[in-house]
C-alpha cells in the first residue's frame, strides 16, 4: 500500500489499467496537458537520451544536462522519479524490472517520506502486449516500501488515439526539463554515442537483462557499460532478411512504428555491432571499465571522457569458438516460428512481445 493517488494509498497492486482508471477516475484528467501539447523537437545540446532498459540520475543543479528523456514509447513505458525535497530525478525506460533493479534505482534518489512518480507510454494495442508488460512494473513499484505519489498516469487507453479504426500511441516519446520536472511530449534528433552497442546488450542479451545506469551525475558524464552478451548464431542470416522481414519480426507492432527505415536501419547496426564484437568484455571494455563521455561546451554534443574505445578493425575470437552445424532451413536457424503463439527470438529467448529498439 505504498502507491497513492491524491495522497490516499492504493488498496491492492493494480490488476489492469482500465481498473486502474476505474478506482481513480481523476488519473485521466492528469494526462490531458501532456497529451494535447505540441511535440517539442530536442536537440543535442543539454540533452540525454535515456533507451530501453536504461535509466539516468540528475539533479536540478546539473551543469551540462537540463533535459532528460526518451521516445519510441510503443508497448515500453517511461517511469519518472523526482524527490521533491531535493529535485533530484531518475529516468528510466522500461519494458521489464525486477524488484533488484527497482531497489537500486531508487537507493540513488536519496531519502524521501513520498517520492513523485509518473507513468508514459504503453499504448493500448489490439494485441495486449502493453499491459502484459507494465502490469508487473507496477506491482514492482506498489510492493515497494518507499511511499511514491502517482501524478502522472499516461498509459494503455489514455495514451491511445483511434486512427482509421486502430489504435495508435498519441504519445511516442517524453522529456522532462531537470530543473523543474515539467513534462512534454518529445521527438529527438540525437540519441547520444554506442546506441549500437547499447542497444546490443538488449537484443543479444535475453531476457535476464536488468535496468543500466548510463549517468554520473557527479562528474557530470554519460557512461555505457562495462556490460556482456552472448554471441548471436545467424547473425548473417538475419542481416539477409529484407527490411520488411526485420521490421515484421523485432516489434510486436510493426504497424504503428514512427520512422520504419530508422528503425530498421538501427537493428542493421546492432546486429553488425554483434557480429564485429561478440565479447564485448573482451574488445569494447578494456580493463573493464566504462565508455565515458561529457558534453561539448560549444556543440552540445557527447565527446569521449577516457581512451576506452576499440580500434576501427572489427576484433573477432575465431579461434576460441567452436563452430555449430548448419541447421537445415531459415526457419530452423532463425527459431523462428511466426505462425504459433509464445515465438521466440535466437538472442536468449528475448519474446517478441518486448520493445527491442531504441
Amino acid at each position: 500500500m505504498v502507491i497513492l493517488v491524491n495522497h490516499t494509498p492504493v488498496s491492492d497492486a493494480p490488476r489492469s489499467l482500465n481498473w486502474l482508471y476505474a478506482q481513480y477516475p481523476s488519473l485521466r484528467e492528469g494526462v490531458k496537458q501532456l497529451t494535447s501539447a505540441e511535440t517539442k523537437t530536442v536537440t543535442a545540446a543539454g540533452s540525454l537520451f535515456v533507451s530501453v532498459r536504461e535509466y539516468a540520475v540528475t539533479h536540478a543543479t546539473d551543469s551540462k544536462v537540463s533535459i532528460v528523456g526518451t521516445d519510441n514509447l510503443i508497448n515500453n513505458t517511461a517511469v519518472i522519479l523526482r524527490n521533491p525535497g531535493t529535485g533530484t530525478m531518475l529516468f528510466a525506460h522500461i519494458d521489464r524490472m525486477t524488484s533488484d533493479d527497482l531497489a537500486t534505482m531508487i537507493s540513488k534518489l536519496g531519502a524521501a517520506s513520498i517520492l513523485q512518480l509518473h507513468l508514459i507510454g504503453g499504448f493500448a494495442d489490439t494485441k495486449n502486449v502493453s499491459e502484459s508488460l507494465l502490469t508487473p512494473v507496477l506491482s514492482q513499484l506498489h510492493r515497494h516500501p518507499q511511499h511514491m505519489e502517482l501524478v502522472t498516469c499516461c498509459v494503455g487507453e489514455a495514451c491511445t488515439v483511434i486512427r482509421g479504426g486502430a489504435p495508435w500511441p498519441l504519445v511516442y516519446g517524453v522529456a522532462v526539463y531537470v530543473k523543474n520536472g515539467i513534462m512534454f511530449p518529445a521527438a529527438f534528433t540525437d540519441r547520444g554515442p554506442d546506441m549500437d552497442m547499447r542497444l546490443a546488450r538488449t537484443l543479444a542479451g535475453g531476457e535476464t537483462v536488468g535496468m543500466l545506469d548510463i549517468y554520473s551525475p557527479d562528474r557530470e558524464e554519460l557512461k555505457i557499460g562495462p556490460f556482456s552478451y552472448s554471441p548471436m548464431r545467424s547473425v548473417d542470416i538475419w542481416l539477409g532478411q529484407s527490411d520488411d522481414f526485420i521490421l515484421q519480426s523485432l516489434t510486436p507492432c510493426p504497424e504503428v512504428v514512427a520512422d520504419r527505415d530508422a528503425f530498421v536501419r538501427q537493428i542493421r547496426e546492432t546486429l553488425r555491432m554483434v557480429k564485429s564484437h561478440p565479447y564485448p568484455s573482451v574488445t569494447l571494455f578494456h580493463s573493464n571499465l566504462p565508455r565515458s563521455y561529457r558534453k561539448d561546451e560549444v556543440s552540445g554534443m557527447w565527446m569521449p571522457a577516457n581512451n576506452n574505445f576499440w580500434s576501427p578493425l572489427p576484433y573477432t575470437l575465431q579461434c576460441t569458438t567452436k563452430p555449430e552445424p548448419h541447421p537445415t532451413t531459415y526457419q530452423e536457424d532463425l527459431c523462428l516460428n511466426f505462425k504459433q503463439e509464445n515465438t521466440f527470438l535466437p538472442w536468449g529467448g528475448f519474446s517478441q512481445e518486448s520493445q527491442v529498439y531504441y
